[in-house]
Formats: C-alpha cells, sequence, structure tokens
C-alpha cells in the first residue's frame, strides 16, 4: 500500500508467518495444494472460507423502521485491520441504500470492493453497527477463534487470493460468491488462540512505535515550519537557521533508526520478515 513504511511491512510479514505457518518453526510441512498459501503445518486443515464462516449472515430488510438508529461503516471509513474514522450516526431512512449489512461482536469485515486497499475489520465491544454492502461479513463457525479470523483475512496469503479474482481495473471487486471459495488454513483451536495472544501483542509494540515516531515526525514538521516564518519574516538570522536545520535533520535519522532497533519488542526480531510463505 502506498506510504507503508518499513514497520508497516514487517508487521504484514509477521502476520503473514504466523497465519500460514504457526510459531514453531520445527513443525512439519506439507504441500496445501494451493498456490498463495504453500507449504503449511501438516496437521493443519486447509479448506475453503465458506465452509468456515458463513458471509453476510443478517441484512437489514426494507422493512426496517425508519427511525431505527445505527453506527454506519462505510468504504472509506476502514484500513488494513482498523477503522480511519469513526462511525457515523444514522436514522434507516436517513442511510444510504448499501447500508445494509448487520454487524455483530466476533464478526470480520472484509471489503469486496476497491480490493487493492486490502480494508478489513474486526468488530468487538459494539452495538448496532451496519456496514455497507461493499463489505462482506464473515462470523466464524465453532471451530474458529473469531479474532484468528481477522488475521486470516489481513495476511498476504489471503489478500493475494482476493486481488487475483477480483475483476475491474480503476473499481476492482470481488463477489461473495467467490470470496468464499477463498482458501485458508486452519490450526486447532489451541494453537489459533496461542497466534492471536502473540499477534496482538507484537502487533500492539509495532503500532506504539509507528504511533511515537510519526508524532515526533510531526512535531519536527511544525518547528520547521515556524523556523520558516521566523526566516522569512526576518525575525531569525538564516546562516543560524541553516544550522539548526543541518541538526533537525540528524535528529530525524536518529527517529527512524529509533524506530528500527529499539521501539520494537524484542522478540520481534527473532521472526524471519522474508514475508515468504
Amino acid at each position: 500500500m502506498a506510504g507503508e513504511s518499513g514497520a508497516d511491512r514487517g508487521k504484514q510479514a509477521i502476520i503473514n508467518r504466523a497465519i500460514t505457518r504457526g510459531l514453531d518453526s520445527s513443525i512439519k510441512l506439507k504441500p496445501s495444494g494451493v498456490k498463495w498459501l504453500g507449504d503449511v503445518p501438516d496437521h493443519w486443515e486447509v479448506c475453503k472460507l465458506k465452509h468456515k464462516v458463513k458471509i453476510n449472515n443478517s441484512t437489514l430488510p426494507e422493512t426496517t423502521d425508519p427511525y431505527f438508529e445505527f453506527q454506519y461503516i462505510d468504504i472509506g471509513s476502514v484500513d488494513s485491520g482498523s477503522l480511519s474514522k469513526q462511525p457515523q450516526r444514522l436514522q434507516f431512512y436517513m442511510a444510504p441504500s448499501r447500508a445494509r449489512r448487520i454487524v455483530e461482536n466476533g464478526d470480520t469485515i472484509v471489503s469486496t470492493v476497491r480490493t487493492y486497499l486490502k480494508a478489513s475489520w474486526f468488530a468487538e465491544n459494539i452495538s448496532d453497527v451496519i456496514c455497507s454492502t461493499g463489505f462482506a461479513v464473515l462470523t466464524p463457525g465453532r471451530d474458529l477463534m473469531p479474532k484468528f479470523v481477522s488475521y486470516v483475512v489481513r495476511s498476504n496469503a489471503f489478500t493475494d487470493q482476493v486481488t487475483a479474482d477480483s475483476v475491474g481495473v480503476a473499481y476492482p471487486a470481488i463477489s461473495d460468491t467467490k470470496l468464499g471459495l477463498l482458501f485458508l488454513c486452519i490450526p486447532p483451536l489451541a494453537e489459533q488462540a496461542a497466534i492471536v495472544e502473540y499477534l496482538d501483542e507484537v502487533t500492539a509494540d509495532i503500532d506504539a512505535a509507528i504511533t511515537r515516531a510519526r508524532k515526533q515526525i510531526e512535531l519536527l514538521e511544525e518547528y520547521r515550519t515556524r523556523l520558516m516564518a521566523d526566516m522569512v519574516t526576518g525575525k531569525l538570522d538564516v546562516r543560524d537557521a541553516v544550522a539548526q536545520s543541518s541538526e533537525d535533520g540528524d535528529e530525524v535519522g536518529l527517529i527512524d533508526d529509533d524506530l528500527d532497533r529499539e521501539d520494537l519488542d524484542p522478540g520481534v526480531h527473532d521472526v524471519d520478515l522474508s514475508g515468504t510463505v
């Protein structure tokens, strides 16, 4: 994705590795028979998505009370794994016709339009949430941990399948039927729980590091803007400003180093970040 940092790519590689290989690097592997999955742990099940989740289980009917109020999530509200903005509060009669998919706690929504955005979100601690028909709502069956599904749809092994099966150039999309035919590999529930716990911890550390670094860079940019304004108005001697700007450049480099080497949990560096499967 555009603007993706090295830390973002590292996080994605960690997710993909855990979802397709698990946490035990010594485990025996077998061919999955699926190009996008490659070799997978010998005791994991390879199956189609539709056999493990319900897709679009509940929809608002046209007879819905016009004054029914809900939180609406549209395509522009979701990034890869998170909400980019808060849902709108709408009443049914005011809502767009695509506001129909009912989202419950434990569901994962994944974009079926503009699939290159790789937008998905795991629903927890929510109520009265409706999403656009541009999403598929995945409700896990009994042999799937709900949050494990959310990591599956964020993995390269899954998003590459979605991209390959999407139709259209400017506005690529995949049908719900084709989505259900995509393959995934499923470990036993105990392993799913361990993988989710591991990914929650590692990705939280990386996200915190990214947030801190971005905040520091924003502050430096604000400082530079003020510095330039003072130079233009003559409040600051240009020679002093040049010297200060050079020091700021060094500080940005230190921030990048800090993100790469110190802010990530030490355990992250032990994980293969090649992203290969």
